[in-house]
């Protein structure tokens, strides 16, 4: 007992010595060490923790302590199974230590490629994620244990902001047949299990401004065919969508896309059953039974160019004044694709 209260005893009298120790380390870490050549080394743990489903190749690793301790990369590029690769020009990692120390030994198993303990750290851990120059947009991820749901189940809150997303970029990423223009906002907050077993929850909003569609062919799908349709160059001053996903189901609260003076605009409400089912390592979204209340505005030259793609709703036109029309329907249906016709219903009301 005397060698512990004399030991105590000279680390009390020698704090000054081991706090500059402490800084002097602190320091040596965030300046001197060189982070840019750990690169390899995290490329090969996200590989291992991933079981080799997601590559991680940055040009440069920082290591930042203030306001609070994080990871920044510049050139970041992010490899998946599911999806093409991601670039951006810079981003950082915030880590909850708390979080994290908590959960040290679900981690080194998590690290060690065990796939239930990576599911189930998923669902424990906070995390925040921001990026520069994906696609042209700034991102910020956050992640955080949410609340259980009604079965019980552990599940985990997600917020993602997407400000100004280059559709043209988007369009290219994806390999759209068609390159669309305009810039994007996403906001969405989810709550959502790690394997699916349960659907997500939550709201979202997507708003586009100057939203371009060039001129091109697509194809309609109609009873048991499809019919190429060549159409005229579109813009819309804007797009917004808001709603929730709840059930399995993905209700659109408010719909509006384009203005007056566009060729085309108008307003969409309602529900449609989205289920997002996990297949092998990705997630598949499957469509199912749709309820939507539609306004439609076209102008004398779409009616022109597009007046015949428009004949499905022939029984909710109206005319309106400079060769326009005005449609007003109800659209329901058992699925979306070329085996499945929608009922168009004429209603007097939005």
């Amino acid at each position: 007992m005397n060698f512990v209260r004399i030991l105590i005893g000279w680390l009390a009298a020698n704090w000054k010595f081991f706090l500059i120790m402490v800084v002097s380390a602190a320091l040596f870490l965030a300046l001197l060490f060189p982070f840019s050549d750990l690169s390899d080394v995290v490329t090969s743990a996200i590989g291992q923790a991933s079981g080799n489903q997601v590559y991680a190749q940055a040009e440069r690793l920082d290591l930042h302590l203030l306001p609070q301790p994080a990871v920044s990369a510049t050139n970041l590029s992010l490899e998946t199974m599911a999806f093409p690769p991601i670039e951006a020009a810079w981003a950082k990692v915030t880590p909850g230590l708390f979080s994290l120390l908590f959960n040290i030994g679900t981690l080194q198993r998590a690290l060690s490629g065990d796939p239930e303990a990576g599911r189930s750290l998923s669902n424990k851990v906070s995390i925040s994620v921001s990026a520069e120059g994906v696609m042209g947009a700034d991102v910020d991820l956050s992640l955080s244990p949410g609340k259980k749901s009604e079965k019980g189940s552990e599940r985990s809150r997600i917020n993602l902001e997407i400000e100004k997303l280059d559709l043209a970029k988007a369009s290219d990423w994806a390999s759209l047949p068609m390159r669309i223009q305009g810039h994007a906002n996403i906001d969405t907050d989810m709550l959502l299990t790690s394997d699916f077993s349960e659907q997500p929850e939550g709201d979202f909003e997507l708003k586009i401004s100057k939203f371009s569609l060039p001129s091109g062919t697509i194809s309609v799908p109609m009873g048991e065919a499809s019919f190429p349709i060549n159409i005229p160059s579109l813009t819309m001053d804007n797009v917004i969508f808001r709603g929730r996903m709840v059930g399995g189901s993905l209700v659109i609260e408010e719909g509006l896309f384009g203005k007056g003076s566009d060729p085309l605009s108008g307003r969409m409400k309602g529900q449609m059953a989205l289920r997002l089912l996990p297949t092998g390592q990705t997630v598949t979204p499957s469509f199912g039974a749709y309820n939507l209340t539609v306004e439609l505005n076209t102008n004398a030259m779409i009616q022109k160019e597009l007046g015949f793609a428009f004949l499905p709703l022939d029984n909710a036109k109206a005319s309106t004044s400079g060769g326009g029309a005005r449609y007003l329907f109800r659209a329901t249906g058992q699925g979306i694709g070329m085996a499945y016709v929608p009922q168009i219903t004429r209603i007097t009301s939005f």
